[in-house]
């Protein structure tokens, strides 16, 4: 298991983890389920990861959260498999995405760093 994992997300929604101190699951609008979206890689990576914001107009690589590994984390690719996640609706989520580098959780997750993206390189902010 990894060192640490990493959440990117857009700063807006940077503020609210960083008054909790915690990631929350949020409803994933194709899946139905309560997820929150990790990775092992401590750079973003925008097409590996998802965070393309095809449909936002915020850029959800502009600050990493990052969390201590805990037996709540699960490789994405097992949840799937355990929770019947359809072919066709894994060949959409991993269209052109690097899944090997996906982690879920479907609890809270203590917050251990903060850190915003800048030109060069990460910045910690809490």
């Amino acid at each position: 298991m990894p060192r640490a994992f990493y959440h990117f997300t857009c700063e807006h929604r940077a503020r609210s983890i960083q008054r909790s101190r915690e990631l929350r699951p949020n409803r994933h609008p194709l899946l139905g389920h309560w997820l929150v979206w990790l990775t092992d890689l401590p750079q973003p990576d925008r097409w590996g990861l998802g965070l393309t914001s095809n449909w936002l107009t915020c850029d959800r690589t502009a600050v990493r959260v990052s969390v201590q590994p805990t037996d709540d984390i699960v490789r994405w690719t097992a949840w799937a498999l355990w929770h019947k996640v359809p072919p066709v609706m894994l060949d959409v989520l991993h269209e052109d995405a690097r899944p090997e580098h996906w982690w879920v959780a479907t609890v809270p997750l203590q917050v251990s760093d903060i850190a915003a993206a800048t030109s060069r390189g990460l910045r910690r902010t809490s």
